[in-house]
């Protein structure tokens, strides 16, 4: 995917996010990944960025994806912080 593709498509979902708290936690990993030189990229093995890069992937095709009411509905007794 072309990077201009990428952010296009980046800048798209993140129009689509009307949760202030969904933004903060968006806007807090893009921007330590950022400002500290894509440390956390870095700290991963080239194992680990390949699965992501991966997961990337597959996850452009919707039959991949699971609903949040899904996720919400199998871990709705997650501790809270």
């Amino acid at each position: 995917m072309k990077i201009e593709v990428l952010k296009s498509e980046f800048h798209e979902l993140i129009d689509q996010i009307d949760n202030p708290e969904i933004l903060v936690q968006f806007y807090d990993a893009i921007s330590r990944s950022v400002t500290s030189e894509n440390s956390l990229w870095k700290s991963l093995s080239k194992e680990q960025q390949q699965e992501v890069l991966i997961a990337y992937e597959e996850s452009e095709d919707e039959s991949n994806l699971i609903s949040l009411s899904a996720i919400k509905s199998k871990f709705k007794e997650w501790p809270l912080k």
